[in-house]
């Protein structure tokens, strides 16, 4: 059974690591509002872009995609995979889950190789361990500022698969729920969706737009644009679901900080009460042999 002086110091390191999971819990609600507003700034931006599009689209004569963007015939088809997990851990199963998401994304893809493309060190970890090593792993940007310096990093990478063999890029993520766990999810980037050169709504003003030069250069270029803002909501989005995981975990170990503090309470007044009626006992026992050899 333990004595009091280790009781006294049990508790009061399960108390100091109470403190640092509070403050925890503190820095972890402070990112997630960070990037929570670095995807609501770049919200106008991507209409621009889209509004854009949509106006190519709607042109009377038919939109012919650069060349480079167009899918080639290809004897051995490849499918890209750019995921965002974390460098950190203390955040549950956040890169587990997101990793079983790929595996279970490129199964549905049997006659085709693929290239992984991997946003934090724990995410390519967990990929290897099920047998799909990164191409390519580049470290989490450590605020919402650093995100564009992460994707320049990544652009090299991704040119290079544009000119390759890639027939599909896909983006895996994980995307924050209010209250709740965040969920993985894939999103088909390339081949393109029809979705994706639709307006985001109705045309804000009375005439159309025009332009100068050749419309396939413009279209690639605004496509570019799209598949940058893409990455880049993706990116904090998913920076905003690691600090989500980690806040719900935090507060898991609080509850458990919390308990474990309430029975080390009640155990030290318990051992304390014993230590004080066992004193009793002996001065009471004392007291009486000193009387009884006085007589």
């Amino acid at each position: 059974m333990p004595t009091l002086d280790s009781l006294r110091r049990t508790v009061a390191t399960v108390e100091n690591l109470q403190g640092i999971v509070r403050t925890m819990k503190t820095l972890a609600a402070v990112s997630i509002r960070q990037y929570e507003q670095a995807v609501t700034a770049v919200a106008d931006y991507e209409r621009a872009v889209r509004l854009g599009l949509a106006a190519l689209r709607n042109e009377a004569t038919p939109v012919r995609p650069h060349p480079d963007l167009a899918a080639s015939r290809i004897r051995e088809p490849v499918i890209g995979v750019v995921a965002f997990g974390s460098d950190h851990g203390l955040c549950g199963r956040f890169n587990e889950d997101l990793a079983e998401q790929v595996h279970a994304t490129l199964a549905e893809f049997p006659a085709h190789g693929h290239r992984i493309l991997a946003v934090g060190v724990r995410l390519a970890a967990a990929l290897d361990r099920l047998g799909l090593p990164p191409e390519q792993t580049f470290y989490t940007p450590a605020a919402a500022t650093g995100i564009v310096s992460t994707l320049r990093q990544m652009l090299p990478t991704l040119e290079q698969w544009r000119n390759a063999n890639i027939e599909r890029l896909l983006l895996c993520q994980q995307r924050p729920q209010a209250g709740m766990r965040p969920t993985p999810r894939t999103l088909a980037l390339l081949p393109l969706d029809p979705i994706t050169l639709q307006g985001p709504g109705p045309w804000p003003g009375r005439s159309r737009p025009g332009h100068y030069g050749d419309r396939a250069t413009l279209l690639a270029t605004l496509l570019s644009e799209w598949l940058f803002i893409t990455f880049f909501r993706a990116c904090a989005e998913s920076l905003a679901s690691e600090h989500a995981s980690r806040l719900l975990a935090m507060q898991n170990a609080e509850r458990n900080i919390e308990d474990k503090l309430t029975a080390l309470h009640t155990l030290y007044h318990q051992q304390r009460q014993e230590a004080i009626t066992t004193e009793l006992l002996d001065v009471i026992v004392g007291f009486e042999a000193m009387m009884g050899a006085q007589q």
